[in-house]
């Protein structure tokens, strides 16, 4: 009965530690709301210098996922918003977030990313939507 309660605490704890911290995020959203204003959808591609239909959709997929994986008004983050430093991607974001958008892009476009995809290796928005658009476009020859 004892292990039972102590696995529950631990649950609890662990359960924390992994999910997302909701003043936090409001906080971000609340300062991006005071620094920028929303854009649409394809202002928004345009800022990311996406230009055609198959590059937006794609942008338009990722601005989704993201969005929904950390709780961030997405229509105010721009490229040069640093994941770690500006956004707080760790604390706002549940623990398991880049596994998620792995799992999506496998699914959504049937491309494997999850054997070079690192988050911690993109300091910006702009950097890791670059990467994932690298690793879904159609190689040209």
């Amino acid at each position: 009965m004892w292990q039972r309660l102590r696995n529950s605490i631990r649950s609890a704890r662990s359960y924390q530690d992994m999910s997302p911290d909701l003043s936090v995020r409001r906080q971000i959203n609340q300062q991006l709301r005071q620094q920028r204003p929303a854009l649409a959808l394809t202002a928004w591609c345009r800022q990311y210098g996406y230009h055609s239909q198959e590059q937006r959709r794609r942008l338009i997929f990722l601005y989704r996922c993201l969005q929904r994986y950390s709780g961030l008004d997405f229509s105010r983050v721009r490229p040069s918003d640093r994941l770690v430093e500006d956004l707080q991607f760790p604390l706002v974001c549940w623990f398991d977030w880049s596994m998620r958008l792995c799992t999506e892009i496998l699914q959504q476009f049937d491309v494997d990313i999850s054997d070079d995809f690192c988050e911690a290796d993109y300091e910006t928005v702009g950097e890791l939507l670059a990467f994932v658009e690298s690793r879904l476009s159609p190689v040209r020859i």
